[in-house]
């Protein structure tokens, strides 16, 4: 499995939110879509931001997880 660029993560999730989480991980994409669903339907503005913020967090971790993984299974 190749590495993943946690700019490339970091610039989806910024421009498409939860969506964009989609690329550093799949079932994290898949719950955030869902969370950003039920908050985008409450119409307030702080939780979408807050939302949108979390799933850039979300992408960045997903992605140094998935390397740090695959790092270390190359050093084995």
């Amino acid at each position: 499995m190749p590495y993943k660029s946690v700019a490339i993560a970091l610039l989806f999730s910024v421009l498409l939110g939860p969506v964009g989480v989609l690329y550093a991980s799949f079932w994290g994409g898949i719950v955030m879509i869902a969370i950003g669903i039920v908050v985008v339907s409450s119409k307030f503005l702080f939780p979408i931001v807050l939302t949108w913020i979390m799933g850039c967090i979300w992408s960045v971790g997903a992605v140094e997880a998935h390397n740090r993984k695959i790092f270390k299974t190359t050093q084995a």
